[in-house]
């Protein structure tokens, strides 16, 4: 019999899944967390090269971002219900555990510019503000994120359509000395670089017209909803459902992007997205995102419920450690590309980064598996809930225990 109710294992291996795409990702776009400069590029794009971008910009880029997202809204909502049904308050409790959050969210982002934690850490803050909202409230709130409020408010607020005074683009010299830093510099000169200029180019991402902050509130309260509306708990019964997104979903995006590519064509080049023209139609974008967001969920639930038990639930066990998991792939990704570590930023292709993020995948996967057949938690995990409830937590399994747990996983 399953140690853990149906519901979660789920979730754990949705994460895990979550996990995967972001290490693909990473390593494709070679861990700069930033736009591409073909001037620092040393290979030339092929055919496998341009098939890999293809694939990755439509399935994976922003994609597995926003499961993460969304399943953060459910962890929140799991915790505040568990500690409701013990008659406990767990809003200072939750505050506090994004705030031990928070520092290994800036520590990550000293080594790698593109890391979410902290925007999950800002963002989760205000998340108990929602908590008792009534459902109908929540989607309303979350489709106008979902259709660029934050994106309005921020081009009416301030005229344009970034934070910075550069422009943050694949031409823009700026990014081109930033990756000659990776490429060139010492760990310590990337941790300056980061410190001074990598949360300034963060927060334009995530808070200027192309926002991803705003999206990401919007799957924190939908992920908040599937726990609450008991969805998650009976996900099995949605199967048709899920069944007819696999076709909808696909569908819609290709129609998002038609309509986007044929507004696009219309507007004066260069695309100044300080223009409201410009800036409103992202939105098609953001909607093609989340059209095919909701494609691969609903793929990888069938997917799982079809044989939980098979390899599949190796995702499992690699949800179960995502925050070491997520840290780890980070390390291992700016120790093959930065110039401190392998040094291999823009001398290889894409096709040989997507099989890195394969090997890389499943040496976590096997890692994972292995390491909770004799821990209670991961390594991370451990330190983040030893400090959520300021006392020791035990971590190794008992002897007794490990048998039945690592049959159940």
């Amino acid at each position: 019999m399953n140690s853990k109710p149906a519901r979660l294992e789920t979730v754990d291996a949705l994460r895990g899944f979550a996990l995967a795409g972001i290490v693909v990702a990473h390593m494709v776009e070679q861990f700069i967390g930033s736009p591409r400069h073909e001037g620092a590029w040393l290979v030339e794009s092929n055919l496998f090269d341009q098939i890999v971008m293809g694939f990755t910009f439509i399935f994976v880029s922003g994609k597995f971002f926003s499961i993460f997202a969304l399943l953060f809204g459910m962890s929140f909502a799991l915790m505040m219900r568990s500690a409701e049904l013990r008659g406990e308050r767990f809003t200072g409790r939750f505050l506090w555990r994004l705030t031990i959050l928070l520092i290994f969210g800036v520590a990550h982002s000293l080594i790698y510019r593109g890391d979410i934690l902290t925007l999950y850490v800002l963002i989760g803050f205000i998340l108990p503000l929602f908590y008792r909202w009534k459902d109908s409230w929540l989607w309303w709130l979350a489709g106008l994120l979902f259709l660029g409020l934050g994106r309005v408010i921020f081009l009416a607020v301030t005229g344009t359509h970034t934070l910075l005074d550069y422009e943050n683009g694949p031409d823009s010299p700026e990014v081109l000395r930033y990756i000659q830093v990776l490429q060139q510099g010492s760990f310590v000169e990337v941790l300056q670089e980061n410190l001074v200029h990598g949360f300034a180019a963060k927060f334009d991402f995530l808070f200027g017209v192309f926002g991803r902050a705003y999206t990401t509130l919007g799957y924190f309260l939908i992920g908040m909803w599937l726990v609450r509306s008991q969805v998650m708990a009976n996900i099995a019964n949605y199967k048709p459902r899920m069944k007819k997104f696999l076709w909808q979903m696909p569908l819609t995006a290709v129609l998002c992007g038609i309509v986007m590519g044929g507004l696009f064509s219309q507007f004066a080049q260069p695309i100044d997205f300080s223009h409201w023209g410009p800036a409103l139609t992202i939105g098609f974008y953001d909607v093609a995102n989340i059209a095919l967001t909701v494609f691969l969920i609903s793929a990888f639930i069938l997917f799982y419920l079809r044989n939980p038990q098979g390899w599949v639930r190796y995702f499992a066990s690699y949800g179960r450690m995502a925050l070491t998991a997520y840290i780890t792939q980070s390390v291992i990704g700016v120790l093959i590309f930065h110039g401190w570590g392998l040094g291999l930023l823009g001398k290889l292709h894409d096709w040989q980064t997507l099989a890195l993020a394969f090997v890389v995948i499943s040496g976590q996967m096997f890692a994972c598996r292995w390491w909770l057949s004799k821990f209670r938690y991961g390594p991370l995990e451990w330190l983040w809930r030893c400090g959520t409830y300021m006392k020791f937590i035990p971590f190794r399994l008992s002897r007794d225990l490990i048998p039945a747990q690592d049959s159940a996983r």
